[in-house]
């Protein structure tokens, strides 16, 4: 599964380097509503819910990513308004990622069963479309300065690197951080479509 992450082009080519990918808090996510898309009016449904994401925050964090990289609300909220650099990976087909299903309206409650609280982790609100969204839960082991990382392998694997219209990292810095990568990875340089509202793939490369 070909997936993107879009940074500022600073970390991106930290990551690039390090091989690794910081792991997101549950509890710092942009939207609220992470992990409690169900209705809660209920106090005590409220306190079991808030309870279970506290849990899962202590010892669990995100990798979320995008199914496509041609979005430009994407590029711009998330890589630095088309300054950075998106970074496609291809995932391990093992069924730890899988894509978020979008409401518009806060689910029902129900009894408490796994396949109910597995549906609390892979619900969003329907604003949040846009992003297409594909996420995995990891296991938070490696800290660094409270932070937690997951490093690139067989089941992570760097793919492709496509740097956003207005960024001006040029091709052999990144290709100078890929140096001791096994195989050759796609450096391409984005542009904006001229027929639609869309991001593409520049065809002159970097000299456009």
């Amino acid at each position: 599964m070909r997936v993107y992450k879009f940074l500022t082009s600073e970390f991106a080519i930290k990551d690039i380097w390090e091989r690794r990918m910081k792991i997101s808090e549950i509890n710092e996510l942009n939207d609220p509503f992470e992990l409690i898309p169900c209705d809660l009016s209920d106090p005590e449904h409220l306190r079991a819910v808030l309870g279970m994401r506290d849990q899962m925050a202590r010892n669990r964090g995100l990798l979320c990513f995008s199914a496509s990289w041609t979005n430009p609300l994407l590029w711009a909220h998330y890589s630095d308004k088309h300054r950075g650099i998106c970074l496609g990976f291809d995932l391990a087909p093992d069924g730890v990622a899988r894509g978020i299903d979008y409401v518009e309206k806060r689910i029902p409650w129900e009894t408490p069963t796994q396949q109910f609280m597995l549906k609390l982790l892979w619900t969003k609100y329907d604003a949040w479309k846009y992003e297409d969204e594909i996420r995995a839960f990891m296991t938070r082991e490696e800290a660094e300065d409270r932070r937690f990382f997951v490093h690139f392998s067989d089941s992570l694997r760097l793919s492709e690197v496509i740097v956003g219209h207005r960024c001006g990292v040029e091709r052999g810095e990144i290709s100078a951080a890929m140096a001791s990568y096994p195989g050759p990875v796609p450096i391409k340089k984005a542009r904006l479509s001229r027929s639609s509202f869309l991001v593409e793939e520049d065809a002159y490369g970097f000299i456009s």
